[in-house]
């Protein structure tokens, strides 16, 4: 067995108050927002976790903490189960703490990156360069 280096770019913006995408030229690159709403375990998570480090493709995986209302991260959960575990949360809490995970794709990256991370059951969604712009690092 080999050991390589992942091609996946592991980047963690833990600057108080930072704009990371406000400071980063993004002009050739595509943002999609990664979204776990499966409710796996944490085995299961970092089962997964490690197929995608093991993408063929080179790109870059961007982990940003924000605090945000609970209800309005509710409101983007698609998935049942997930959405009635936070509307509880919601009910006990107002804000909470989060990793929210962008997956950056430059020129040199495959196009059918996308395709592999929905195989791995996530959910993506493309980001516009006004919706990152307002992504702040917050705890």
């Amino acid at each position: 067995m080999t050991n390589e280096t992942s091609k996946l770019d592991i980047k963690i913006f833990d600057e108080k108050d930072s704009q990371p995408f406000k400071e980063a030229d993004l002009t050739s690159k595509r943002v999609y927002e990664i979204h776990d709403e499966t409710l796996r375990t944490p085995i299961e998570k970092a089962e997964v976790f490690e197929k995608l480090l093991n993408t063929p493709n080179e790109c870059e995986l961007w982990i940003v903490p924000v605090t945000e209302e609970t209800a309005s991260i509710m409101k983007s959960i698609t998935e049942e189960k997930t959405n009635a575990l936070f509307g509880m949360l919601s009910s006990i809490k107002d804000k909470m703490q989060r990793d929210r995970t962008f997956l950056v794709l430059g020129p040199d990256c495959s196009s059918d990156m996308t395709d592999q991370v929905k195989e791995l059951g996530y959910t993506l969604s493309e980001c516009t360069p006004e919706q990152l712009e307002e992504v702040k690092v917050e705890y």
